[in-house]
């Protein structure tokens, strides 16, 4: 295939034929996915401890578990991967709910040409989460070694700025 791009896919559903169905899309959309396919709490544990995943795409009602769960489930494991409810017919108020929990997005089943296009969006947004988070690193890592450098300094170290002093070392 040419232009893929390769989408490593977490999938909770319980229906074969949905994943394939998901699958397809994502193939149309132009991705390729290699994915992986759970349907219950203890196998997504599994999945997410055992590989890394660039998105998760979960069905909202299965056996024994829902999308709630699975962002719960997804929030403990303290991962950043987004998360995507894709499923048939719940209403307005649940995906609402799933949204303030933590998802990142709703698709109809019914719907799925809005798949790729809300992968792309949170991929690019997931990007800017994690260059904030490396920026907001290398700036206490320099706070730190401006204080540890001016704490230790024999010579006074004095900081005047906007008219008023706003830093004093210990010297």
């Amino acid at each position: 295939m040419k232009n893929t791009k390769s989408l490593r896919v977490l999938i909770v559903e319980d229906s074969e034929d949905d994943a394939l169905l998901i699958i397809r899309a994502l193939k149309k959309g132009g991705y390729d996915p290699v994915h992986e396919r759970v349907e219950s709490a203890a196998a997504m544990k599994k999945a997410l401890k055992e590989k890394s995943w660039d998105i998760i795409l979960c069905d909202y009602k299965l056996p024994g578990f829902d999308g709630i769960k699975a962002i719960t489930l997804l929030k403990e494991a303290n991962i950043d991967i987004p998360f995507i409810i894709v499923s048939g017919a719940i209403g307005e108020e649940v995906a609402v709910e799933c949204m303030r929990l933590g998802a990142h997005d709703y698709i109809m089943k019914g719907n799925l040409s809005r798949l790729c296009p809300a992968i792309a969006r949170e991929l690019q947004e997931l990007e800017v989460r994690n260059k904030k988070v490396q920026a907001e690193s290398k700036l206490h890592e320099s706070e730190e070694r401006f204080r540890i450098l001016t704490e230790s300094s024999p010579t006074a170290i004095l900081l005047y700025q906007n008219n008023k002093w706003v830093y004093s070392n210990s010297a």
